[in-house]
């Protein structure tokens, strides 16, 4: 087919359309043209990863010029921070960082003894051992869900042939969390019991693992109301057991504290200390009551009489040997009347000791810091509320501080700022599946619309009948008699042939314009 032929065709059937179609399919066009473009633009973007978070600007510049030198692209983020490259590039460009030693936090483990060094002294191997199990565990602990980056750092004292001059093992691990992660229980018990059996010698007390905001982990596997046994592992000093029982008591409390502000005023909006003073002094009273019984004996006695003689003063002197007194006379009658009653009871007896337990709460402390973003509060409401949930008393001296500050939030807002990345970048291939599948269904509808309007106008066609019902034989004139060879024959009017039809059956020729003009 001649493409000069194609276009003139397509130009004639472009003509022949109204111009409210021409509309459409216009505004159809742009819009799948629009459609294909994004889709275009989604399929060949590059989606970016972070390679790195929180580090140095030194560590960062060395990173970022390796990555220039390998003409490998990248953005920076986080204030120069975070580096995010090519998400499909991540694991290669940590691997070819490693390999060059620019990769940050990253160290040899058992590698170390691949290469053997020879002349090396007993001191140079015991570091090797020890610089190579602490790496060896920093990759086990970060392989931890919710732990981004860990740090170990071991103390492994030289054997001796004398067990009073050996030292003590110990091991204190670093833990980073991921944005808006958080470490359970059962995985800090793991990891516990994993350094413990990964260091010869080292006692479960001696293991310290805390976050980057200083937080002990692990303080609740050394506390003697634990899963564990106080007298084993975690035996020590009374004062230790002591300080264990308050710091578990204050973290009883400040969870309280915390899990009532998040659900009143959000997550991440404040933060709640407890610090408690116990007393540990056991202290027994006993006591004892005595209780009245019945009667076993009873005996009383009445005596009444007159005297009518004089006689001297009664008094205590008159009954001394060798003292006498004048008596004094007189003619007066005295009467008198004695009554003696003694009771005899049988008395019951009630002893009781009262031994006081130890950790009674003399004082409680309560600090209670919100974020500045928290408006229109009451103080006094909250302070009341915080004051029910740890048992606040008056009387004992407890007290309760409520202060306003502004939080660190650079690595919630990362994650934040990552999150809404990922979200937006599912919005616009949601979007881009609306998109195409709307273009599509534009395009299913555009071919039906055709589809059902060649069907009516054959079926307007074969109502009307064949060339609008006039039969082809009737509009050619009769056959005359074939002229000679000779002769040419004549020439046929045929404006003269179509006025006479016209004359003839003006009513088919209405229809044939018609059906035309609908063309």
């Amino acid at each position: 087919m001649n493409y000069k032929d194609l276009l003139d065709k397509l130009k004639q059937r472009w003509q022949g359309i109204s111009y409210n179609k021409k509309v459409l399919i216009i505004l159809v066009s742009a819009i799948i043209l629009a459609g294909l473009i994004y889709l275009v633009q989604i399929l060949t973007r590059t989606n970016y990863a972070m390679l790195l978070g929180d580090l140095e600007a030194k560590d960062a510049g060395e990173i970022v010029a390796q990555l220039e030198s390998e003409k490998i692209p990248y953005k920076l983020t986080n204030q120069g921070k975070t580096i995010l490259v090519p998400e499909e590039q991540v694991d290669d460009i940590r691997i070819k960082l490693a390999s060059d030693g620019l990769l940050t936090g990253m160290g040899q483990g058992y590698e170390l003894f691949d290469k053997s060094k020879f002349g090396a002294t007993d001191f140079e191997q015991q570091v090797s051992y020890q610089r190579a199990l602490q790496e060896e565990l920093r990759r086990t602990i970060t392989s931890v869900e919710g732990v981004e980056q860990a740090r170990v750092h071991l103390v492994i004292p030289q054997k001796s042939v004398f067990i009073e001059d050996e030292g003590t093992a110990s091991a204190s691990v670093v833990i980073k969390l991921k944005p808006n992660a958080k470490i359970q229980p059962e995985q800090v018990k793991g990891l516990n019991d994993l350094i413990v059996g990964s260091v010869e010698g080292l006692k479960s007390e001696n293991v310290h693992i805390i976050d980057t905001e200083g937080n002990v982990l692990n303080d609740f596997l050394k506390d003697p109301s634990g899963t564990a046994d106080a007298g084993g592992a975690f035996g020590g000093s009374a004062v230790e057991r002591q300080q264990q029982i308050r710091r578990a008591y204050e973290k009883e409390l400040e969870s309280r504290v915390q899990q009532m502000l998040a659900k009143v005023l959000g997550p991440n909006k404040a933060v709640a200390m407890v610090s408690a003073e116990l007393d540990f002094n056991q202290q027994q009273t006993n006591t004892t009551e005595v209780l009245q019984g019945p009667i076993v004996s009873e005996r009383q006695t009445e005596e009444s009489g007159s005297d009518s003689g004089g006689g001297g003063v009664p008094s205590a002197t008159t009954q001394m040997p060798g003292q006498t007194i004048t008596g004094v006379t007189g003619t007066g009658q005295n009467d008198y009347q004695k009554t003696d009653e003694i009771r005899n009871y049988q008395h019951g007896q009630r002893v009781s000791a009262v031994i006081q337990a130890p950790g009674q709460v003399v004082r409680l402390s309560t600090a209670v810091v919100l974020d500045e973003s928290v408006k229109n509060l009451d103080r006094t409401q909250l302070e009341d509320i915080i004051s029910a949930a740890i048992g606040f008393n008056e009387q004992r001296g407890d007290q309760i501080t409520v202060s306003a500050m502004t939080f660190d939030r650079s690595d919630l807002e990362l994650a934040q700022e990552l999150e809404k990345e990922t979200q937006q970048q599912n919005i616009n291939d949601l979007y881009m599946m609306v998109g195409a599948a709307s273009a599509g269904l534009l395009i299913l509808l555009l071919l039906l619309g055709l589809y059902l309007r060649r069907r009516r106008r054959k079926a307007r066609l074969a109502e009307v009948g064949e060339p609008a019902g006039i039969p082809i034989t009737d509009m050619e004139p009769e056959e005359e008699a074939p002229a000679p060879k000779w002769e040419l024959p004549p020439a046929r009017d045929k404006h003269k042939e179509l006025k006479e039809i016209a004359e003839e059956r003006p009513e088919d020729l209405a229809q044939v314009l018609k059906v035309w003009l609908r063309e």
